[in-house]
């Protein structure tokens, strides 16, 4: 299973082919996204069974697997397609949605990814405050603990060992 997430995770690649950019709407944006050089278009899915077969798409609905849906247009720029298993004719579990903007499809960031890279700036931003708080304190066994301002030298050392209590 870990082999597969690492293979869908495709959140910092885009693909396009801009010949079908002026032509997209949500009639063919699937033909669209199920062309063979999109890398985030799986062909062993059930779309592609039911493109073989010449039937229309309300046939996935009595599939069972891997199957792509328009879950969303906003025309003309925006179409959101989302990649789910269907379990049942009545139930699903969403793999993953991509958005399609002026026809550039991207993986949309689960929210795990989202999270993870919001802690990940958090955890660097307060990293980098104390590092550079860290250099402006001094320590010397007969004073103790201070700050150590450039500004604050013609004024005098200002002690903080109270602070660090």
């Amino acid at each position: 299973m870990a082999s597969l997430d690492l293979r869908d995770n495709l959140l910092g690649i885009s693909w396009v082919d801009s010949g079908w950019v002026p032509i997209l709407n949500p009639g063919n944006v699937l033909d669209y996204f199920s062309e063979r050089s999109n890398p985030f278009y799986d062909r062993t899915c059930n779309n592609e069974v039911v493109k073989m077969q010449r039937l229309t798409l309300d046939h996935l609905n009595q599939m069972v697997g891997v199957e792509y849906i328009l879950l969303h247009a906003q025309e003309p720029i925006l179409y959101i397609v989302r990649k789910q298993q269907r379990q049942s004719p009545t139930q699903v579990i969403p793999v993953a949605d991509y958005y399609i903007i002026a026809g550039v499809v991207y993986q949309a960031p689960d929210l795990g990814s989202v999270i993870s890279s919001r802690v990940l700036s958090a955890v660097h931003g307060i990293q980098s405050a104390f590092d550079e708080a860290m250099s402006f304190c001094r320590y010397h066994p007969s004073k103790g603990y201070w700050w150590h301002f450039k500004d604050q030298e013609e004024r005098g050392d200002l002690f903080c060992s109270s602070l660090l209590l």
